[in-house]
């Protein structure tokens, strides 16, 4: 765990005979920047900041520290509580990790004007081999494909990856990932997520990173529960809404 972003930086529940989440081991642990890896939370916007503001890239959450308000243990794990402001906004994130592992983020408008809402949990699942995976609960779901000219498809069948990968859906249901080299399923069910977006750099943008070593792609893919672009809330004041994920393994 990091204060750093209200950051799940590693999981692994004791049933597991491998670690669920990919943490980079050049991952920069620095105030100001983005942790490559675990459950980065992007907010208070989604990719760029709306309306042409000036901001970092999928919003300030995941380069700043956040308060801790409570660490809790019982018999199902440990939850943590922090909380961070910006602007008008309050961020709770309420980290709980056991058997399960669940993020749910909820945002306050603490303003007097509503306030457009997006962002994602940029879960960063670990897996054997990228090549091998297949992602489930996406067919026949429209998306929009962000590689090279934004194009709107449809998805047919599950999601493989063959290359650079960067995809948009419209969805808020349950996701499968079947990993057949380290025999198992991981499921990700999603809370107030319009947006499903599945990710995975590829060669290329992998060795431009300089904080993920140049081969790390194959043993990632990102699945996140999201507010995306046009999908994005409308908060009004004194408003809460609330983004969760919670990820498990399958045998």
């Amino acid at each position: 765990m990091a204060l750093h972003g209200a950051h799940v930086m590693e999981w692994q529940p004791s049933s597991a005979p491998n670690p669920v989440l990919y943490l980079s081991p050049a991952a920069v642990l620095q105030e100001g920047k983005a942790i490559r890896g675990g459950i980065p939370i992007c907010w208070p916007w989604f990719n760029a900041r709306p309306g042409g503001q000036p901001g970092p890239s999928h919003g300030v959450a995941r380069s700043q520290f956040w308060d801790l308000v409570s660490v809790t243990e019982d018999a199902d794990g440990v939850t943590f509580v922090m909380s961070l402001v910006h602007e008008s906004l309050k961020a709770t994130a309420t980290l709980a990790l056991g058997d399960k592992l669940t993020v749910s983020l909820e945002s306050e408008n603490l303003g007097e004007e509503s306030v457009k809402l997006s962002g994602a949990l940029h879960t960063y699942l670990k897996i054997d081999e990228i090549t091998m995976i297949t992602v489930g609960g996406l067919a026949g779901r429209e998306y929009l494909d962000t590689v090279g000219t934004p194009t709107r498809r449809t998805q047919d069948g599950p999601v493989v990856f063959e290359g650079e990968l960067d995809r948009i859906f419209d969805h808020s249901g349950m996701i499968r990932v079947d990993d057949p080299g380290l025999d198992r399923v991981l499921q990700i069910e999603k809370e107030g997520s319009p947006s499903t977006v599945v990710w995975n750099p590829w060669a290329e943008k992998a060795a431009g990173l300089a904080d993920l070593p140049d081969d790390a792609f194959k043993g990632f893919a990102c699945v996140e529960a999201a507010i995306a672009n046009e999908a994005a809330v409308e908060l009004p004041p004194g408003a809460t809404h609330r983004l969760g994920t919670t990820v498990s393994v399958a045998s």
